[in-house]
């Protein structure tokens, strides 16, 4: 963004510098190995092209790392998890792409363990979504409904997600 605003205001100054209303000096100048000509004419045109930096004032863009778990801390995190349910949760959450939130809106009804699907509401639209998900995500789900099997109650229209601790509640 800051680079943009950098282009946008050394091209607003000259062009009023170059129509003679605007300072005599752009306060916004290109880098001094441009100024008055083109950027490495002297280079090798066989060499591939150089990323510089355009104007003096231009901020270097820092190197992003991608934003990732290596896979054995991601099983270490995984195994430290209290209760399959957050398993089940973590598992449907890596293995479909959707949001937390979507997650929790899920009803008893919307889980296809036969086709691998969960249905989910969608965030911008409000509808009904059939995502894939891994196997090991229904095997966690199973697992959490076997262990809470009284303390869940059970309907096609009730929430999927509901607390540990009694009274159950839907998951929020």
């Amino acid at each position: 963004m800051r680079a943009h605003r950098e282009t946008v205001l050394r091209t607003f100054y000259d062009f009023h510098r170059g129509i003679g209303i605007g300072p005599a000096l752009n306060p916004f100048p290109l880098g001094r190995a441009r100024r008055g000509r083109r950027a490495h004419a002297h280079r090798n045109s066989m060499e591939p092209a150089r990323n510089e930096r355009a104007g003096l004032y231009r901020p270097r863009v820092p190197k992003r790392v991608p934003r990732s778990v290596p896979d054995e801390e991601f099983n270490e995190i995984f195994a430290r998890l209290p209760s399959h349910r957050d398993r089940a949760l973590v598992a449907f959450y890596i293995s479909t792409g959707a949001r937390a939130s979507e997650l929790l809106s899920a009803w008893q009804a919307g889980v296809d363990p036969g086709r691998r699907l969960n249905s989910v509401v969608r965030k911008g639209t409000g509808e009904f979504q059939e995502l894939p998900a891994s196997t090991d995500a229904f095997v966690w789900l199973r697992l959490h409904q076997l262990e809470l099997d009284d303390a869940i109650p059970r309907g096609r229209c009730l929430p999927l997600w509901w607390t540990l601790r009694s009274p159950s509640r839907p998951l929020t």
